[in-house]
């Protein structure tokens, strides 16, 4: 009988640990943050003597037989791209993602994304586990770039992007 109750302990520690690790999206609701980033940011950027805009897209996994309901999250492939065409510095990276819908603001440190087919021009980035906003929304990106050589952060946005269901 004691060891059932061990069991029994032991397994809701266990469950209970789960639900607590679960990670959930960084959201708030912050006009003034939202005001910020937009009053600080640009559509294109310089820096390392080279001009940079963004690229995105957001979708959701919608498709039948995929991620559980519930865990439909959203997720954002970013990608910074030197208009010059010229190789992207070494020394940039992407080192805070914002995507705001009206007020509300997810916030994410976004992963370096690998792909062959990526030409060194640009830069991709993906962010996941974002909030669960309707499909057929627009939103906008600002992205936090940082110069890793000068330690300058950098605010730049891309307005009015879509976010899309995969079917």
């Amino acid at each position: 009988m004691k060891s059932l109750v061990n069991v029994k302990n032991i397994l809701l520690l266990a469950g209970l640990f789960f639900i607590l690790s679960c990670e959930k999206p960084d959201i708030a609701d912050d006009p003034v943050l939202v005001e910020q980033l937009m009053v600080k940011s640009s559509d294109t950027i310089q820096t390392d003597s080279h001009k940079y805009f963004l690229e995105t897209e957001l979708s959701r996994n919608l498709m039948p037989g995929g991620p559980v309901a519930g865990r439909r999250k959203l997720v954002a492939y970013i990608t910074m791209v030197n208009a010059d065409r010229l190789p992207v510095s070494p020394y940039i990276s992407i080192a805070k993602l914002y995507v705001i819908n009206k007020t509300t603001i997810w916030t994410s440190v976004p992963q370096k994304s690998s792909s062959l087919n990526i030409p060194d021009y640009k830069f991709p980035t993906v962010s996941t586990g974002g909030p669960e906003w309707q499909i057929d929304i627009y939103v906008d990106v600002v992205a936090e770039v940082f110069n890793d050589q000068t330690k300058q952060k950098i605010l730049i946005k891309i307005l009015n992007q879509k976010i899309e269901a995969l079917y």
